[in-house]
């Protein structure tokens, strides 16, 4: 009686701390900064968060603080960013734009930006864009 209580309760305790060490199927991981997707994917967020800006001039991301992706019916690439205002205006046509040195004008901040793709359909959009 005692080993058919103990052993599915041990096979039990270990098979949990196992899947807690690889974490959750479908839950966000770390990702690589590097990989295309993750460029394509923050590149593609923050033109989006520069057309809903209301701001007039570019705003670019300053620093990374944490790039996730998760498995959705697709990818979903969850950033939190350091965003920060540029000297080139919305309407200009200028490839490279350098932050503001003055912080008071680069006026910068935290955003949380996902996008969520779908390759194989072609599709991408951002289904979270907060800044504080």
């Amino acid at each position: 009686m005692f080993l058919k209580v103990v052993v599915p309760l041990v096979v039990l305790c270990l098979a949990v701390e196992s899947s807690s060490l690889v974490g959750m199927p479908g839950a966000p991981v770390d990702a690589d900064l590097a990989d295309q997707g993750v460029q394509d994917a923050l590149q593609f967020a923050v033109a989006q968060h520069n057309r809903a800006s209301n701001d007039m001039y570019v705003s670019k991301v300053s620093r990374v603080i944490s790039v996730q992706k998760q498995v959705v019916a697709g990818i979903k690439y969850i950033f939190t960013v350091d965003m920060a205002r540029t000297s080139c205006r919305k309407d200009g046509v200028e490839e490279d734009c350098p932050i503001h040195s003055d912080p008071s004008l680069a006026s910068p901040h935290e955003c949380k930006l996902a996008v969520w793709s779908q390759p194989w359909m072609k599709t991408i959009k951002v289904v979270e864009n907060t800044c504080k």
